[in-house]
C-alpha cells in the first residue's frame, strides 16, 4: 500500500479501483487529503497520471461537485462515494479512452492551477 503524498504543491496518490460500470479511475486521495490543495468546486486542477516513469495523461479538468456540472464527454474530478477523489469523463469511460489500469504502479498527481 502506498500512501499518498503531498509535497506543499502536488498531491500524488495511487489509482485503486476501476470503476467497471462507469470507468471512473478511484483513488486512494481523500477529500480531506484534496482540500490542501485548496481547490474550490469549479475550478480546474492539473492532472496527472503515470504508469511506472510513463506519463499516459496530463490535462486541466474541472474540480465539479456532480457529473452535472459538466459537458456531456467533458473530464472531470469528484469525490466518490467512499469520500476519496476520483477522475472521469461524463457518460463516457475514462479508463477506455486512455487505457488506465489499476494497481500501485498507476500513481495520479493533483497540482492546483495558479494561473
Amino acid at each position: 500500500v502506498v500512501e499518498p503524498r503531498f509535497d506543499g504543491e502536488t498531491l500524488t496518490g495511487t489509482i485503486d479501483v476501476l470503476d467497471v460500470r462507469f470507468g471512473s479511475l478511484w483513488t486512494n486521495i481523500s477529500r480531506e487529503q484534496f482540500a490542501q490543495l485548496g481547490v474550490s468546486v469549479g475550478e480546474r486542477v492539473e492532472v496527472t497520471i503515470e504508469d511506472g516513469t510513463r506519463t499516459v495523461y496530463q490535462n486541466l479538468l474541472t474540480y465539479a461537485h456532480s457529473f452535472a456540472d459538466v459537458y456531456v464527454g467533458e473530464p472531470l474530478v469528484y469525490a466518490n462515494s467512499l469520500d476519496c477523489m476520483a477522475v472521469a469523463i461524463n457518460q463516457g469511460s475514462f479508463a477506455k479512452a486512455y487505457g488506465i489500469g489499476t494497481g500501485a504502479g498507476w500513481k495520479l498527481s493533483l497540482t492546483k492551477v495558479t494561473h
